[in-house]
Parts: C-alpha cells; structure tokens; sequence
C-alpha cells in the first residue's frame, strides 16, 4: 500500500449539516487513513460551521464568505489542497458517504497505475445508498467522463490541467474537467471496487408530461437552476463544435421545459444567450430568485 502518498479529501457543502456529518463520519472511518479532510462551506445558515467545529474537529474546515456554488467551492477546495501539498485530492458532495475501504481500493489502483503517466483521474464507483449489489471488479473502465463525487486527481495532473473552473457555479464543472484532462492526453478511469454510496444518484424527481404518445421529461429543480443548467452546456465546449452542440442541446432542453415547465423557460433563454456569449459566473443569485 502507498502510505507515503498524502491524499486529502475534499468535501463542499451547503445548508446540509446532518448528511455532511454522515459524510465526515464515513471519511474518518476509512481503513486508509486520510492525511486531511478539508471541508469547504457555501456559507451555510443551518448551523453547519457549529456542528463541524464541535464535532470534527480534526477536519480542517473554511467557510467561505458567500455561496460560490458547487463550481466554486470545489475549486478553492482543490486549490488549498494542492497548495498544501497533498499527492491526490479525492473530492466529493456533503450527501456522498465511502464505503470503509473505499480509499484504501483508490490506492490499490494507484498504485498499479505509476508507470501510466501523470495525467489520470480516478473515480471511485457511485451508486445510490439503496443498492445492496453493484460490481467489485478490480479491472479498471476507461470513461469520458466523470461526476465531482469520488473522483480523485494528482498534483501532476493539477499542474497540467489546472482547477476545475469556479465561474461555472452549478452543473458541468466536472465535466469540462474531465474534457481538459482527456484534451491534454489524460485517461479518465473508475476504480469499480471504490464504492461511494451518493444519496442523490437514484432520487432525481422529474417533471413529466405526455404529448402524442410520447413521455417529455425535465428535471424537478428550481427554476433559476435551468440558467447554469443550459448555459454551461454550452460554455463546457472546449472547441467551437462543442459549443454548438451545447447551443443545440440547450434549445432541445428550452423546448421540453416550454411543455414541462414553462415559467423555467425564460431561465433557459438567458442562459443559452449568456453561452453563445461566453458570460459565465453567479449571474443568477439564488437568494434572490423567488
């Protein structure tokens, strides 16, 4: 086992104090010690700074002045992690929780993996908390992409590649990571026998309507959320092409919200006119959306 590597965890959160401490307590409970847990806050109000000073108090943990999104708060995580001089930085949501040795599989596959090259990223497979069987294969799947829960990078592959991008604040941060890492000759694997349980990945509610005999369905989230859902569809593009196929599947996507949801339309509107322009950042405040 590589002990000597130093690989920290980095946890974002917002508003979910019970699941992050299911998080935390999952993280400290690996048979591989992690050499830090670093928890970033989208400034929560539920008492989140209380409870993990009070009860975790060996986790290292930053409240960040306002809430940067997701987008943001994995990139400050990141980034202090690497300047703290971590190995590999294994990232995940507050609603994730690793199974025991889920860690300790990541650095097997680690280590069979030195002679690869720098650029890799490892997923640890994700499944939903209700599922009592899923695959413990050790061979290794080549993906094209992979979500912010359980995915781990190496610090040669930060100095390549860089930070995930901040000014995406919600949805497809991950993905366009995942694109720079292949676009710089990187592989992207999932380490099957890495089993994170994630509380979201089997309960996405969805709006659905039927129309000539066909099922229309969009997802059940705020309206404001359709803003960076369909803008940064397209901002992930890393070439032209690729953002045009983000402008054409955000047009689909303003098409089944005008049938599913129709007071979200306007959302996706100006998020597809802020891609074509390439205006990212918290353009939408979701305190102040009503």
């Amino acid at each position: 086992m590589k002990n000597d590597l130093k690989i920290a965890a980095v946890v974002v959160t917002y508003n979910r104090k019970e699941l992050l401490k299911e998080c935390l307590q999952a993280l400290l409970n690996q048979t591989r010690v992690l050499d830090e847990i670093i928890v970033i806050d989208n400034a929560s109000t539920d008492g989140t700074e209380q409870m993990v000073l009070s009860e975790f108090p060996q986790v290292t943990y930053v409240r960040l002045p306002e809430n940067i999104g997701g987008a943001g708060g994995f990139h400050e995580g990141m980034k202090l992690a690497y300047e703290k001089g971590h190995d590999w930085i294994w990232v995940m949501d507050d609603d994730a929780k690793a199974k025991e040795d889920s860690l300790e599989k990541l650095l097997s596959a680690i280590a069979e993996l030195k002679e690869q090259g720098p650029i890799i990223g490892l997923w640890s497979q994700v499944v939903g908390e209700d599922v009592d069987t899923f695959s413990t294969k050790k061979t290794l799947k080549p993906l094209d992409s992979a979500m912010f829960v359980g995915f781990a990078v190496n610090s040669k592959l930060i100095e390549k590649v860089g930070f995930p991008r901040g000014d995406f604040f919600l949805y497809y941060d991950d993905v366009e990571y995942c694109s720079r890492i292949r676009h710089a000759g990187g592989i992207i694997l999932m380490v099957p026998n890495s089993i994170i349980f994630h509380k979201d990945w089997t309960h996405q509610p969805q709006v659905k309507r039927q129309f000539m005999g066909w099922i229309i369905k969009t997802p059940q989230i705020p309206r404001w959320k359709f803003y960076y859902l369909s803008r940064n569809d397209i901002l992930r593009g890393l070439t032209a092409k690729d953002k045009l196929k983000g402008v054409i599947r955000s047009f689909k996507l303003l098409g089944k919200v005008l049938f599913t949801q129709p007071r979200a339309a306007g959302f996706v509107v100006l998020g597809i006119f802020h891609g074509i322009l390439g205006i990212s950042g918290k353009k939408i405040d979701p305190s102040k959306v009503g």
